[in-house]
């Protein structure tokens, strides 16, 4: 007898493999498929690639501070954050780095190396007060401005007064500063969004209506998904998409999760309209393939599962 024990069934010789070699070289074969399968898939997505940026796939591109229009074989960048954006925001950001100081000291006597922060922190809003005038920020806004840093520095001088952080006086600065916080972001919004629609509506014209029909976007980002994020927003209301959870809802206007660069964006795109077209192709859904292929069979096992 071989390594391979043959036996007769129907007249039909059978080979039941015994050896460790043979089921080697079938583990390759299988590998090799799998591989194949990445060699093809990646070649798609090079094509979907090569494609972006024509007159028929226009691609924007929103990542930092800039916008970039990839069109007809060119490509324009603009500055979308304008500096009045820079100051509030900044504004903000001073005094809510007070109000994290004071939590991370916690309640009672101060910290050496936090009263020297706190004092640091109070030279720079009194600088602050002292030129808010001549900031340039429009009149209706400055009471938001003052109001935040003032509310700043009477906790600040309060807490070095005393020498101790004391949780009411803290609590109470945390809810005075909050809807300040909230009307800033606001200004900031408008001023972002001003900036953006201007330069999307140049666009719009200059790539014209049938090439816009068919135009993507993909909005760079270093941490997860926010929910409603401001550029997100505005491109899901230019295009009347809806806002969701996942790769389920975007269609045109895309996510990309801790990419921070315009070519490694645009090779995120490429393997999304390769997904999308593959996906209504095989199982007529646009998103099928967005989502865990397993994710039916496994809702229909976890029923079984976990009625054991």
């Amino acid at each position: 007898m071989t390594d391979n024990d043959i036996h007769q069934s129907n007249g039909v010789n059978h080979t039941i493999i015994n050896d460790h070699s043979s089921l080697t070289n079938y583990t390759c074969v299988i590998n090799d498929l799998n591989d194949a399968f990445h060699h093809n898939y990646s070649k798609a997505i090079q094509y979907s690639y090569e494609s972006l940026g024509r007159r028929d796939t226009p691609t924007i591109i929103v990542s930092g501070d800039h916008v970039t229009l990839y069109f007809d074989g060119k490509q324009e960048t603009v500055l979308i954050i304008p500096d009045l954006y820079q100051r509030v925001k900044s504004i903000s950001h001073v005094s809510f780095g007070i109000y994290v100081t004071l939590a991370n000291n916690g309640f009672g006597p101060l910290v050496d190396a936090v009263r020297a922060d706190l004092t640091d922190q109070l030279d720079l809003i009194e600088k602050g007060l002292s030129i808010l005038e001549k900031l340039d920020i429009p009149h209706e806004f400055i009471s938001i401005q003052r109001d935040t840093l003032i509310t700043a520095t009477e906790i600040v001088r309060d807490v070095l007064d005393k020498g101790a952080i004391e949780e009411e006086p803290l609590l109470e600065f945390g809810r005075a500063s909050a809807p300040l916080y909230l009307d800033n972001a606001a200004l900031a919004a408008r001023l972002e969004l001003d900036a953006l629609h201007k330069v999307i509506s140049r666009w719009q014209e200059q790539v014209g209506p049938v090439s816009w029909k068919k135009i993507y976007v993909v909005i760079c980002a270093a941490h997860q998904a926010r929910y409603r994020e401001t550029t997100k927003q505005y491109f899901q209301r230019l295009f009347h998409e809806s806002e969701g959870l996942g790769a389920n809802f975007e269609n045109r206007v895309i996510y990309a999760e801790h990419i921070h660069d315009n070519e490694a964006a645009l090779q995120l795109l490429a393997r999304h309209l390769v997904d999308q077209r593959t996906s209504i192709a095989l199982f007529g859904q646009r998103t099928r393939l967005q989502e865990d292929l397993m994710s039916d069979g496994a809702a229909e096992y976890l029923k079984v599962l976990f009625a054991r």
